[in-house]
């Protein structure tokens, strides 16, 4: 039976996404109103952020565009502030994935009125593989940023290799993917809080970002673990 292709359109957003829309441009706006400054950059890129996560979990093409936009924001953001790894994942690394994602999410779809794409899990020599892969990388740039004067080297390490393997299982519709990104998102709440203590003017926004970013990496794990019982 052939594929029934379905009209490109925004879809249905529950309670949760305006939770975590307006939850992050009101804490947001606190925060900045209490340190006395306000970065329109970093809240423009967290904005578009928020909404690629949002339109991720749902399987929706558009976070490809949001996340084209805030990656081009963030990577700028991250070399003004000596996190070179950092800098180096978001423009060389994140910003042309974009393109290659929504060529593959297109071909996945879900057909007819539903919702999303096809989703999957990893085989576990292909989880093996992976963590070994991320573990030598790891190691190997920490190593790297050492010789540099990236003030955190481990962590900025360890956002960009892990990132990087997410980005490629998002792309490829993995599931473990938002295993992942939970752990960047720890790594990259570590490099902004200590950003914060030194004063770098986007990094409080920066550190909210991440804070949501991990609540809805949890929605996202079982939202597809829904969408794979679809199929």
């Amino acid at each position: 039976m052939e594929k029934q292709e379905r009209p490109f359109s925004l879809p249905h957003f529950t309670w949760w996404d305006w939770f975590l829309i307006s939850g992050f441009i009101t804490v947001s706006v606190i925060v900045s109103v209490l340190k006395g400054n306000f970065s329109t950059l970093s809240f423009i890129a967290g904005t578009c952020s928020v909404l690629c996560v949002i339109f991720g979990v749902k399987g929706h093409v558009l976070n490809f565009l949001f996340g084209f936009l805030g990656s081009c924001i963030q990577g700028y953001m991250a070399l003004k502030s000596g996190l070179y790894a950092n800098a180096a994942l978001f423009l060389l690394y994140n910003v042309p994935m974009q393109f290659v994602g929504w060529a593959q999410w297109r071909k996945r779809q879900l057909g007819g009125t539903e919702e999303g794409i096809r989703t999957r899990w990893m085989t576990w020599p292909q989880r093996i593989l992976l963590i070994a892969l991320c573990t030598a990388s790891v190691w190997g740039i920490s190593r790297l940023l050492l010789k540099t004067d990236d003030p955190q080297p481990v962590s900025d390490a360890l956002a960009m290799t892990v990132a990087v393997g997410a980005q490629f299982l998002l792309t490829f519709a993995f599931i473990e993917q938002w295993f992942m990104w939970i752990a960047v998102n720890g790594a990259q709440i570590v490099m902004w809080s200590i950003a914060v203590t030194r004063g770098v003017e986007f990094a409080p926004i920066m550190l909210i970002q991440y804070v949501f970013y991990t609540m809805n990496s949890i929605y996202g794990i079982v939202f597809w673990a829904r969408m794979s019982k679809k199929q």
